[in-house]
């Protein structure tokens, strides 16, 4: 990820904001400490080095949990210089408005308190968030996340982040679901519109993957055989977390100074597949199959994507074959699991995020294909 963490550095020093999308637990948050670390070199006189503050959005649902989440950007950050300039900053804020930030962080009790005038402490908290560097550029991870907050966020960061005053400041919006991120930044209703460069994270070369693999390996005194180190590959698609926790897996499956073997990868990724049932996503599952007609829908296409892949959705036969009155309606549930972060689409096929997830639905399935997948 080098080279694309070069490349998003140099647009965002040249004072060019960044949408950056990628699939839940493909390594956006890895990549955003690695661009970090590029961000903090000097790329010539006209692209000095920048701080960043990352803002983590992952649970926001109100302009007070957004506060919060400035807030601790600012006042927890790991820089040292940069963690003491937020905290200055938040106490002349506090000081300015008369009282405790934690007050609307819902540490102490509070009353009365209009939403326009959290509307208010969010615009100065962002203006004050500008002051902490020179040259700063600030991370709102999960951004999708603010298209449910009440209060007009978006118009908040632009006053504040966008305007007079900010020329030092570019900001990075990061988000899981492509569909929500484009829906706020391209539609021309929206105050932030046209006002970032999409990009997508790049999927990890399988041979650097590979290599990478093998080095760590055998670094531990577990070298892993060739046979078990492609199957980690396979198995998991190169999917980020999933590979992480595929390897760590087999890892700690083998004895200290032995190799990792292939039958020790296959025992792995089995019982990986089996701990799904207890996972978020088969509480998901079981959320959905009560729901009305559209979300068993869903089911029926998560089902069909696991069991046929994505090729060939709105295929009639298909259709039938899982349980949908008519091919009509896959497109829209599968559309819908999209919005919802469990699938996705590349090269004009539909496809399962998580692959473990993936695995777990197929060998659940009477319908699946297993022949090719056994022959394979």
């Amino acid at each position: 990820m080098e080279a694309f963490a070069n490349q998003v550095a140099l647009t965002l020093k040249g004072q060019t904001n960044v949408a950056l999308f990628g699939p839940r637990d493909t390594g956006k948050t890895t990549f955003t400490n690695q661009l970090a670390l590029e961000l903090a070199k000097a790329h010539g006189d006209d692209a000095p080095p920048f701080d960043v503050v990352k803002v983590n959005l992952q649970r926001v649902v109100s302009m007070p949990g957004f506060i919060g989440c400035v807030h601790d950007a600012m006042t927890t950050h790991p820089d040292k210089r940069v963690r003491r300039a937020g905290q200055r900053q938040i106490a002349a804020l506090e000081k300015q408005i008369g009282f405790d930030i934690k007050v609307i962080k819902g540490s102490v009790k509070r009353s009365g308190v209009k939403p326009e005038q959290d509307a208010e402490t969010l615009h100065a908290q962002l203006v004050a968030l500008r002051s902490v560097s020179e040259h700063l550029v600030v991370v709102f991870d999960e951004f999708q996340r603010l298209r449910h907050c009440p209060g007009d966020p978006l118009s908040i960061i632009r006053s504040a982040l966008m305007s007079s005053g900010a020329n030092h400041v570019s900001l990075l919006f990061t988000g899981s679901i492509r569909n929500a991120l484009k829906m706020m930044l391209e539609d021309s209703e929206q105050p932030i519109f046209g006002e970032a460069v999409d990009m997508q994270l790049p999927p990890i070369d399988r041979v650097d993957f590979l290599e990478y693999l093998d080095f760590q390996f055998e670094a531990t005194g577990k070298p892993a055989d060739e046979d078990a180190l492609g199957y980690v590959l396979d198995a998991t698609g190169s999917h980020p977390r999933s590979t992480q926790q595929l390897a760590w897996e087999s890892w700690a499956s083998t004895r200290a100074g032995r190799p990792v073997t292939l039958d020790t990868v296959i025992r792995a990724h089995d019982r990986l597949v089996q701990t799904i049932e207890r996972s978020e996503f088969a509480a998901v599952l079981n959320v959905l199959m009560n729901g009305d007609d559209g979300e068993v829908n869903e089911v029926r296409a998560l089902q069909l994507l696991a069991d046929r892949g994505g090729g060939t959705v709105t295929s009639r036969p298909l259709a039938a074959l899982y349980g949908f009155s008519s091919h009509s309606r896959v497109r829209p549930a599968v559309e819908r699991l999209q919005g919802r972060g469990l699938v996705d689409r590349r090269d004009g096929s539909w496809y399962i995020v998580d692959p473990l997830f993936d695995e777990w639905l197929r060998r659940a399935s009477p319908l699946a294909d297993r022949t090719s997948a056994d022959d394979a």
